[in-house]
């Protein structure tokens, strides 16, 4: 169990875009609205772990079409915010623009790959209750969200 606790706290603390984006929630709307989106960001992280523990997220990446649709989806969006900041020239340094909050974090761990990356190799592996699968789920997800 401490060598699961120990994976945990190293794949969660390592830059992913839910750290990187809360040191710049934190930095530019400061620490109050900084947890509303860290709120959302653990109750996001939550139901992908559901989705992992279900199989659902195994089920749909599964299907070829499916992994080729969101895999051309995903390229496009970040192309697309690509553009859009290296054509934004000096305007970026004015952009206004309302704090993300609880939904941008839940939101931003529906599209993040390493949430779903992290979530699959913690619960797949280090088996360290074999006599029970729920009671080791459940003491799992109770170590990731402390």
């Amino acid at each position: 169990m401490l060598t699961f606790a120990a994976a945990v706290f190293l794949l969660i603390v390592t830059p992913g875009p839910g750290v990187l984006s809360t040191a710049g929630v934190g930095a530019a709307f400061g620490w109050r609205q900084g947890l509303f989106y860290v709120a959302g960001l653990c109750a996001g992280t939550n139901l992908v772990s559901l989705a992992v523990i279900s199989g659902l997220a195994a089920v749909i990446l599964a299907e070829p079409v499916v992994r080729t649709v969101l895999l051309f989806a995903s390229s496009a969006y970040l192309g697309y915010l690509a553009l859009r900041i290296a054509l934004a020239g000096a305007t970026i340094a004015f952009i206004r623009t309302a704090a993300p909050g609880f939904t941008a974090g839940v939101t931003l761990q529906f599209i993040n790959p390493k949430a779903y990356a992290v979530n699959t190799a913690l619960f797949s592996s280090f088996a360290f209750y074999p006599e029970s699968f729920a009671v080791e789920t459940a003491l799992k997800l109770v170590i990731v969200n402390l």
